[in-house]
């Protein structure tokens, strides 16, 4: 995992001296990186490794990974390996390599590293994002992409998604009207609009809760403030560097702690998702739910879908106790659907506001297709709406919102691009490079997005068909939740640059810097310039 990687050199220098101990008692066995005996070669190794933390000293700063791997593959090809401490990993970036993987290799690359992070915050990898290939994980996902991801069960949660966007909207525009600013403009932090929106729409669709810090009672305004806590919390500890993931017997000093807050963090969040988890079950006795009424899920949350399903024996545990298994799965909805969505939007607005010429083009599609008597309805406006989706497309292209992908382990040892892999090599697929490689894309760096429009990547799919451009993954680990982030991507999109005239303040370019982390956000917040474009009947 990339947060494994940005250590500092303080943490190195100050583990020297037991590292150096260590590489003494090992040397003779020679544990770094050796192959089992084949006719095949390794793939070209980076130069400069040291004993014990082998390449680590070269991935730290404030660069990210991705860009270094460039720097990497520039010299040394398609396909290298690095040393992360004890970690072996290899690094592809090209289609013809990641087809082999995804298609000849899936089976040997299904399952995740294992981390001290995934351990903690996603209860001991009862999560099916992090659980290991096999029965358990296959059954999860079978269950999560029908009664989740797919398009029946989209449709049915479709009204809570535009009831959030409308209110969200609303409270933009009433933001933008208020007496003390008589020309109906507003600077906006958009990036924490977006990330509340999306939190909102995720957490309605699994638990059947909102997460507004200034409504309601008390009593949910405390739980409200709590969880917004603590999934910063989850998401910050995710991608904290921990050193005893690539050096093991470190893990006995838990440097900085940080061990000891993952464990805190995944109790008080724990204990808030058990007490969903128990709100459910008690309004189950005490109600008859819609399935008794009509003989379907109605309005039931995915939560008490899963809750049932449980209860019926029709899913496969694991080995896990049943309610660890329903709060594991239903945490790894809310954590992991809470920030994708909300990122891409970021980047989209984030790449329009620097193509002005694309940002009102966008916006006089909308004015031909929608006018603006009405609200975007996206069931019906979509399909017209063809300018809005390559927006989208060449956002994923230049901005992926995982530039390395989530990394894969290696369960078997294997051939990849005439190279042996052996069995636990991590792998990493550098989407960042691979989907701007001038091979394949004419001005690759550029924001064009009539490129989709015409051949030869007019019907270019991002579901994993096509090894040029996957956003979304490839392979039977793909992103399960294509379809709802995409709705979701969208929706929002359409109904902010229908509503509101969007601009940087004084015109200022925006920073396109991203962050470190398995999810590549824009590093500063966007901060924008809005005004309201419709009349005020229509927010």
């Amino acid at each position: 995992m990339e947060f494994l990687l940005n250590y500092s050199y303080f943490e190195i220098a100050t583990t020297g001296a037991l590292l150096w101990i260590t590489f003494l008692i090992s040397f003779k066995h020679n544990i770094f990186f050796r192959s089992k005996n084949t006719t095949l070669s390794s793939p070209p190794e980076v130069g400069g490794a040291l004993p014990i933390i082998g390449h680590l000293h070269h991935l730290g700063g404030t660069k990210p990974l991705h860009e270094k791997f460039i720097t990497y593959a520039n010299k040394y090809g398609p396909i290298f390996k690095v040393r992360l401490g004890s970690i072996r990993a290899v690094v592809i970036s090209s289609p013809e390599l990641a087809k082999e993987v995804f298609t000849t290799n899936d089976q040997f690359v299904l399952s995740r590293p294992k981390c001290l992070a995934t351990e903690h915050l996603a209860y001991s990898y009862a999560s099916f994002g992090i659980a290991p290939s096999g029965p358990y994980w296959r059954g999860l996902r079978k269950f999560a992409a029908a009664e989740f991801f797919s398009s029946r069960a989209l449709e049915m949660v479709k009204d809570v998604r535009v009831s959030e966007i409308n209110t969200s909207i609303k409270e933009l525009h009433n933001l933008c009207c208020k007496d003390d600013n008589p020309n109906n403009n507003r600077i906006v932090d958009m990036t924490k609009w977006l990330l509340d929106l999306s939190l909102n729409v995720v957490l309605r669709t699994v638990v059947g809760k909102q997460c507004s810090s200034s409504s309601g009672s008390p009593k949910e305004v405390e739980e409200s403030r709590r969880w917004h806590k603590m999934v910063k919390e989850t998401i910050r500890l995710i991608f904290f560097p921990v050193a005893s993931d690539s050096i093991p017997f470190l893990k006995w000093f838990d440097i900085g702690g940080i061990e000891k807050q993952m464990k805190m963090v995944s109790a008080e969040m724990d204990e808030i998702v058990d007490g969903w988890l128990q709100e459910h079950i008690q309004r189950k006795k005490t109600t008859t739910t819609s399935i008794d009424a009509v003989g379907d899920h109605g309005h039931q949350d995915f939560m008490d879908v899963m809750i049932s399903e449980v209860e019926a024996g029709n899913l496969e545990l694991g080995g896990y106790d049943p309610h660890t298994v329903i709060k594991a799965t239903c945490m790894s909805m809310v954590v992991g659907g809470s920030d994708t969505s909300a990122v891409v939007i970021i980047w989209a607005l984030s790449l329009l506001l620097n193509n002005r010429n694309a940002l009102e083009k966008a916006q006089q599609e909308l004015d031909i297709h929608v006018g603006k008597e009405r609200k975007v309805d996206i069931s019906s406006d979509l399909n017209k709406l063809v300018y809005l989706q390559a927006i989208v497309k060449e956002t994923l292209r230049l901005q992926p919102a995982g530039a390395l992908m989530v990394p894969r382990e290696f369960t078997e040892d294997c051939t990849l691009g005439g190279y042996h892999i052996s069995k636990g090599t991590m792998l990493f697929v550098n989407l960042w490079k691979l989907q701007r490689d001038p091979n394949l894309w004419e001005d690759p760096l550029e924001f064009k997005p009539e490129r989709f429009l015409s051949a030869p990547h007019k019907d270019i799919d991002f579901r994993g068909s096509d090894f040029q451009y996957f956003p979304f993954g490839a392979g039977r680990r793909m992103c399960p939740g294509l379809n709802i982030g995409l709705q979701n991507v969208y929706m929002v999109l359409a109904n902010l640059l229908h509503a509101f005239d969007i601009s940087t303040i004084d015109g200022q370019p925006v920073d396109m810097s991203t962050t470190q982390g398995v999810t590549t956000a824009k590093e500063t917040p966007l901060i924008v310039l809005i005004a309201p474009r419709l009349s005020p009947n229509l927010y």
